[in-house]
């Protein structure tokens, strides 16, 4: 089955607070429910329906954390006007600058263009796990 890249994307982004795995055999993302919304025992049994079925699934690691910087980086330097480009990369250096840059991008009216981005990354993370792990998948 091949797994939809948006899906895919999802979990991704998601990665650094939840849990989840590909089901090569249904082409789906699974998640570890981490919020609460499923009690314990329902919990349990999906983690050992995948740890007992482990070769038809595929852990989803965190990619994102240690890429921050650098996707924030990158859409700095993708700014055409050079003041709004400075002003991003300005807040990068700063102490905090990962919060001072999202504080920057909604201040600049830049967080739809970020989202898209960001959205944009995720989806080529996607890709790239599909393809670093031979999975099939579908745009």
């Amino acid at each position: 089955m091949k797994i939809q890249l948006s899906e895919l994307a999802k979990a991704l982004e998601q990665s650094d607070v939840q849990q989840s795995y590909v089901d090569i055999g249904k082409g789906t993302v699974v998640f570890v429910d981490t919020d609460g919304s499923e009690d314990d025992q329902q919990v349990l049994d999906r983690v050992f329906d995948i740890e007992d079925d482990f070769e038809n699934y595929v852990p989803i690691p965190d990619l994102y954390d240690g890429e921050e910087r650098e996707t924030m980086r990158s859409f700095a330097e993708a700014q055409k006007e050079r003041a709004k480009k400075e002003r991003l990369l300005e807040a990068l250096r700063q102490p905090g600058g990962a919060t001072r840059f999202r504080h920057a991008v909604k201040e600049m009216l830049l967080l739809a263009d970020w989202e898209a981005y960001l959205h944009q990354h995720f989806l080529d993370l996607a890709r790239w796990f599909c393809e670093e792990n031979k999975l099939e998948y579908e745009d």
